[in-house]
């Protein structure tokens, strides 16, 4: 029997959204600010109908930008002037899977779903270990999250390459000629690289000035 939901599926603009791209199809998409999800606000086999409706698009809002994509052998890419594929899109229509989105609506799960500058959505977990010096650490490690590749841990976005992880904290200086004498088995010591300059501990940022330390801790 039907429902009133199912009538709304004669709505053209209703039944599209759950349709699959198609291939030489032209797609007007939000493209910023970025989303977890493609926001595609028109669908069209032409191309300059496509291309006017992004153009009013762009002048309608203020803050978000519009683009023009062609549906092509699976992927999106961007429109050249005579309406043929140019070069791939940074943005694309990704599935997320479903393990990965219910986390991030989950307000008491360690981890969130993150847009990375190009549209490709990772996960943003907590991960817990331990230092050379057994000190518990807990840091964020990005993974990916889509339906076809998830779980697996990643530095660099592998959609466009770039950087995923703050590389402000760059070695730990662990090795036993780094540590100053004054630091041997003090419980304050630091030693890691920020920017290039070794933090030696809180109190004394760049160590003792002599081979004890008056903040010598066990």
């Amino acid at each position: 029997m039907d429902t009133p939901s199912d009538f709304n599926f004669l709505n053209q603009s209703v039944a599209e959204k759950h349709n699959p791209y198609q291939e030489g199809e032209y797609l007007v998409i939000k493209t910023y600010p970025r989303e977890k999800y493609l926001r595609c606000v028109h669908r069209s086999f032409d191309y300059h109908t496509a291309r006017n409706k992004r153009d009013l698009e762009n002048l309608a809002h203020d803050y978000s930008s519009f683009g023009l994509r062609i549906f092509h052998q699976g992927k999106l890419y961007q429109v050249i002037d005579n309406g043929k594929p140019g070069k791939i899109s940074k943005q694309q229509d990704w599935k997320i899977h479903p393990d990965y989105r219910d986390a991030h609506y989950d307000q008491n799960a360690e981890g969130e779903i993150i847009v990375c500058d190009c549209s490709y959505p990772y996960f943003s977990a907590l991960v817990s270990y331990s230092s050379l010096r057994d000190d518990p650490i807990v840091e964020s490690q990005p993974v990916t999250c889509l339906v076809d590749d998830n779980g697996r841990e990643t530095d660099n976005c592998p959609n466009c390459g770039s950087q995923l992880v703050d590389d402000d904290v760059e070695e730990d200086y662990e090795d036993e000629d780094c540590v100053p004498v004054a630091c041997e088995g003090c419980s304050n010591y630091h030693g890691q690289v920020y920017n290039g300059s070794l933090l030696v501990c809180a109190i004394h940022p760049h160590g003792s000035d002599s081979e004890s330390c008056p903040d010598f801790t066990k």
